[in-house]
């Protein structure tokens, strides 16, 4: 008997032993589910690139044909409120810096060209729309500072589902102080209207191919005499035509390319994207096209005479976080 009763007790220990044992390893049940991790509230970018020109907003061509500039930008953006129900879906601020050099310039010359910087804030409201607005200002050296507040109000209609949004835009940048065109004839304290458009399309969904271009389109209104001094309203290089004036100021179109280089750079180093494009302007008032001579001061000539056309050649690359 007493053998049967240790063979029990044994069995039971083993029993007990094999039960703790078994509890003791960590079931898949109780395995806690780790959270999703939450998205970065802050973002940026960087852009690098390359283009033979630059026509300002307000309509002025810097460079002669054929110019080598090179330009590039950064950018921050911090998320500083979210949602999915209200009628104010997002409140982001920024800031920024642009900068742009040419490496064609005489002897002696500087190549940095402008400094620009902007600081601001975007709101995004009744699900599609985005209002911003920002204090913005060029830094030319030789031709000062000027001082700018620009906003847009910009509306999203791929929800329409049209084969093509259009991504309109409408655009306001005021001036402060120090003129809003480059030339002696820029005034202050006015301001510049920009309708635009950028419709686009993506081969991504249709063939697996990252590449999408845009149409980037818009034109540029404003006060009849922005552009030049009220003691001599004259075009031309000889100052001998008087100005034609009109509301319509400027006129954009081109065509751009972006190709997503996520399959040949980890987007653990970024998402980035090669770019290139070519823009089409088309000054639509004498006193525009009559700004590429400086007439308050000694005369500076940019072209042998004054053109309506210009071309804009670009290419380059970048990084957005």
């Amino acid at each position: 008997m007493f053998r049967h009763f240790a063979l029990a007790a044994a069995a039971a220990t083993i029993a007990t032993t094999g039960l703790a044992s078994a509890a003791d390893l960590p079931s898949k049940k109780s395995v806690p589910t780790l959270a999703a991790a939450e998205p970065s509230a802050i973002h940026g970018f960087m852009d690098f690139g390359y283009a033979n020109g630059r026509v300002t907003g307000g309509g002025v061509p810097l460079y002669p044909k054929g110019a080598t500039l090179f330009q590039s930008d950064v950018g921050v953006s911090i998320d500083l409120y979210g949602s999915k129900t209200g009628f104010i879906n997002s409140v982001s601020a920024m800031v920024g810096a642009w900068a742009e050099s040419r490496s064609d310039v005489a002897p002696g010359k500087s190549r940095m060209q402008e400094y620009d910087w902007w600081a601001g804030a975007t709101v995004g409201f009744a699900d599609y729309y985005k209002l911003t607005v920002e204090s913005l200002q060029f830094q030319i050296p030789g031709a000062g500072v000027k001082k700018n507040i620009f906003s847009s109000l910009s509306y999203d209609d791929a929800h329409l589902g049209l084969p093509i949004a259009l991504n309109p835009s409408v655009s306001v940048i005021y001036n402060q102080g120090g003129g809003l065109t480059l030339m002696g004839l820029g005034k202050n304290e006015t301001y510049r209207v920009d309708l635009g458009i950028a419709p686009g399309y993506s081969f991504q969904k249709s063939t697996g191919i990252p590449l999408s271009f845009s149409v980037p389109t818009s034109i540029s209104l404003g006060p009849k005499k922005m552009y030049y001094a009220s003691s001599q309203p004259v075009c031309g290089p000889n100052s001998d035509k008087v100005c034609s004036t009109s509301t319509f100021q400027m006129f954009s179109t081109g065509l751009q390319a972006k190709y997503d280089l996520g399959q040949f750079i980890p987007k653990k180093f970024g998402a980035w994207t090669a770019k290139a494009g070519v823009q089409y302007y088309h000054l639509m008032s004498d006193a525009v096209q009559g700004n590429q001579v400086d007439k308050v001061g000694p005369p500076i000539v940019l072209y042998p005479a004054t053109k309506s056309n210009f071309t804009v050649i670009s290419a380059g690359l970048g990084v957005s976080f």
